[in-house]
């Protein structure tokens, strides 16, 4: 009799565990978003004519217009000289009007970030060699368009990228994080490619350079353009992807710590429909996600959209 009411209980004991487990993993997903809209095209005939690829965004407050977005080009490899960046700036993160001064930085800039602290922004973008090795240096700037002081924060390695940066300033640790790609994508053997999503932390940025890297998530599969935000008490990580139809998707992760331990989410990919290259914040208690749609894959034509959570 004891024997029976023994097992008894590991059984109900068991299936408590089971039905734990299964309801913890359905628990991380992300949060409902909205309908898209467009956001940024270039403009015909201009630098930036259907190129728009990346939206940075600070909180600036200055000459008339309270948020500030640095934006990047889809031109990836080849002449140097097309690799730009561009500023717009806005006051409802909807409408935005493009600096008349573009590009502001002129050459050999991939994927512009910026961050604004103690009245100074600093912005790191990616590098680009002969062989398309990747590196990713930081600028800076007093007055968020002429930017200069290079250092070189996550140094080139033959054969590999370092690339699609974005820095991140964490209220809760009051550090500055830098999350990146980092990988091989172009060995002779397949097997041999691997994409790795890094991130390194810093109490001073200018210190970053000398930070040791984590790496967060590491595949097989292209994984890269990751970015972080904080929402509703949990940390969001965004990164892109290619889907079953040889898409471009946004898959999204979720943690309670920044710099590890993060689980797919329940509800990817986040993004679908030849959406890639998201940078997430949050302003007002709202978070937003500005990322790049694909309108012409084989001519590389993109636009840049913006979707919000719904609350």
């Amino acid at each position: 009799m004891n024997n029976k009411i023994f097992l008894f209980f590991i059984t109900i004991l068991l299936i408590v565990c089971l039905t734990n487990n299964k309801q913890y993993a359905q628990v991380a997903s992300y949060p409902t978003i909205s309908e898209s809209q467009v956001i940024l095209k270039g403009d015909s005939g201009k630098w930036d004519y259907n190129k728009v690829h990346t939206l940075s965004v600070v909180e600036a407050n200055m000459d008339g217009y309270k948020y500030w977005g640095y934006y990047g080009l889809a031109y990836y490899g080849g002449d140097p000289a097309l690799r730009k960046a561009g500023l717009v700036r806005s006051n409802d993160l909807i409408h935005w009007e493009k600096y008349n001064g573009n590009p502001i930085i002129k050459g050999d800039c991939r994927w512009p970030t910026v961050v604004l602290s103690n009245s100074v922004f600093y912005m790191f973008y990616a590098e680009y060699n002969k062989e398309n090795d990747s590196r990713i240096v930081m600028l800076s700037s007093k007055d968020g368009i002429h930017f200069s002081h290079k250092v070189v924060v996550v140094p080139r390695e033959k054969g590999k990228q370092n690339q699609n940066p974005f820095i991140y300033f964490n209220k809760n640790d009051e550090h500055f994080y830098l999350v990146y790609y980092n990988g091989i994508e172009r060995s002779k053997n397949p097997n041999d490619n691997v994409w790795n999503i890094k991130i390194r932390k810093s109490k001073n940025i200018n210190k970053l350079y000398s930070a040791r890297s984590v790496t967060l998530l590491s595949s097989k599969h292209t994984a890269a353009a990751p970015s972080i935000a904080f929402f509703n008490g949990k940390y969001y990580l965004l990164i892109e992807a290619i889907g079953k139809e040889n898409q471009w998707i946004t898959l999204g992760y979720e943690s309670k710590n920044i710099d590890g331990n993060y689980q797919e989410v329940s509800n990817n990919p986040v993004l679908s429909n030849d959406d890639a290259c998201a940078f997430q914040y949050v302003f007002n208690d709202e978070l937003y996600i500005f990322y790049s749609h694909c309108i012409d894959l084989p001519k590389w034509n993109w636009e840049l959209r913006m979707v919000k959570v719904i609350k």
